[in-house]
């Protein structure tokens, strides 16, 4: 009763002084937010940053490429927070967005749209649109990236619209590939990772070059990043293993290189045409005999 007593208080007080948002129990609720979202409207670029050791949201972690609001529907700059998610949405056009997150009244972040509610029905010259400013006012992505941002960033997650057209961010600007009338699976997002995408039937792999049997990739204590990255490539969807430069590869997680322990990351590849694969990965940091 004391404690309730207590808080109660506390509250009071906070209402009091006009400033409920600075009482402490607000802010609890903001400190567990673990990424903030920049929205660069200018370049059409999100960039996801967490926060470095004091706590400031300075460290970038993603970028997408994205499709702001079009001449007469500008995305609204200014400081927001996420609120309302769903898995579909009916747009005020009449399609869908699919991960649809609310963070500015009408405004979300979704994906390309869909003319229903199926996966198999997406708007695919809207897709080729993604790095130009082609929505109502909405942020429209990539089913994978907007998918990200769903599962990763809970309600109450920072977003910032601001424009910079000479800098899209510190990751750079990404790009995706373009569909063509005649492909047979262009109503499909090549970036959703669904069973039931065909893209699935030509999508590249994550190859671990030195393979023991078990998957894990093995890193003595100290190693870089660089030596990180060696151990992995792309084949394309026969096998076939992808020469440098003919692909990228992205690393994504929390390990550490200089601490012993087994780590959980994702592998993200993209192959010369721009198709997307990604894997989850086992990385084994050991502490090597002395000999």
């Amino acid at each position: 009763m004391k404690k309730f007593f207590l808080l109660l208080m506390a509250v009071c007080i906070c209402v009091a002084m006009g400033d409920f948002a600075s009482c402490s129990v607000a802010k609890a609720a903001e400190a567990d937010k673990e990424y903030k979202i920049m929205v660069n409207r200018a370049a059409n670029c999100v960039t996801v940053y967490k926060k470095d050791a004091m706590g400031a949201y300075t460290v970038p972690v993603r970028a997408f490429v994205c499709s702001c609001g079009r001449a007469g529907h500008a995305t609204p700059l200014g400081t927001y927070r996420t609120s309302d998610y769903y898995d579909w949405r009916l747009m005020v056009d009449g399609t869908y967005g699919r991960y649809a997150i609310r963070f500015n009244r009408g405004i979300m972040f979704h994906s390309v749209p869909y003319y229903t509610r199926n996966a198999a029905d997406m708007e695919w010259d809207q897709y080729n649109k993604l790095g130009e400013m082609a929505s109502l006012g909405c942020v429209r992505l990539a089913t994978d990236d907007v998918k990200w941002i769903y599962e990763n960033c809970p309600p109450g997650t920072e977003v910032v619209v601001y424009d910079d057209a000479a800098n899209p961010g510190p990751l750079g600007k990404p790009s995706e590939m373009k569909l063509t009338a005649d492909n047979p699976f262009k109503t499909w997002d090549p970036t959703n990772f669904d069973a039931e995408n065909p893209w699935n039937t030509v999508r590249p792999g994550i190859v671990l070059l030195d393979n023991r049997g078990d998957g894990v990739v093995y890193l003595p204590v100290g190693s870089t990043e660089a030596d990180a990255y060696s151990k992995l490539a792309v084949c394309n969807s026969t096998g076939a293993i992808y020469q440098p430069g003919e692909y990228e590869i992205e690393i994504w997680g929390n390990y550490d290189l200089n601490t012993a322990g087994v780590y959980i990351v994702r592998v993200n590849g993209t192959d010369f045409l721009g198709m997307r694969t990604a894997q989850d990965m086992i990385f084994c940091v050991y502490n090597p005999i002395a000999i």
